[in-house]
């Protein structure tokens, strides 16, 4: 199955391509589409349009995974996140890909345990997820790519449920609420670490001085 990701924005709307063959998810490729504000709305959309389409037509992707908009305080800018995330959709939909929409939340559980992760440890587990030699940047392209994870194994689970029994199910569900918290501990680790790594740099540098 090939996912096309979609973190959608008016300056900013990141895309990545996801291919799964039984449990694993291997990056094909990723990008982001940029606009700028001085620029009038009918060619930022369109832009935004046209590289979509463009993804589609090199990777053929079957299935669409977006984030859910989230109406926050500013109003002027979840408005023009939903122009963005309107005109991917219709690209998507025009090339016929099925798609899936999902909360930050949902998509921060599926790739690393838990709902609350933050940029960072979402990042770490893309590239631990897809097997990447590098974090994918910029981070609109590593939201995007997340997204298709979490589309990836929530069509996993569906397919479980559709065909195992009952038992099997509730043990694939234990397996993986076990996983996810083994990733999420693992994240925490590494970002400890990492911490404590900038510290020690910090420290030498001011002993240094």
């Amino acid at each position: 199955m090939i996912i096309l990701g979609i973190d959608p924005g008016l300056a900013h709307t990141g895309w990545g391509i996801v291919e799964t063959r039984g449990s694993l998810c291997r990056a094909r490729a990723y990008g982001c589409v940029t606009t700028h504000s001085g620029e009038p709305i009918d060619l930022r959309l369109g832009k935004i349009f046209d590289e979509v389409s463009r993804a589609i037509e090199a990777y053929h992707p079957t299935q669409l995974a977006i984030e859910q908009l989230f109406f926050g305080e500013n109003a002027r800018s979840a408005v023009a996140t939903a122009q963005a995330r309107g005109v991917a959709i219709v690209a998507c939909a025009q090339a016929g890909l099925e798609v899936g929409e999902y909360t930050p939340m949902q998509i921060k559980q599926a790739v690393v345990g838990t709902g609350a992760a933050d940029k960072r440890q979402v990042m770490f587990m893309v590239r631990s997820i897809l097997n990447l030699d590098h974090e994918p940047r910029p981070d609109h392209a590593a939201d995007a790519l997340a997204a298709a994870i979490c589309h990836a194994h929530l069509c996993r689970t569906k397919a479980l449920a559709r065909d195992a029994s009952p038992d099997e199910v509730r043990a694939a569900e234990v397996a993986q609420l076990e996983l996810s918290r083994l990733q999420s501990r693992e994240v925490t680790a590494a970002a400890r670490a990492a911490n404590a790594r900038r510290h020690a740099h910090g420290a030498e540098r001011n002993d240094i001085a």
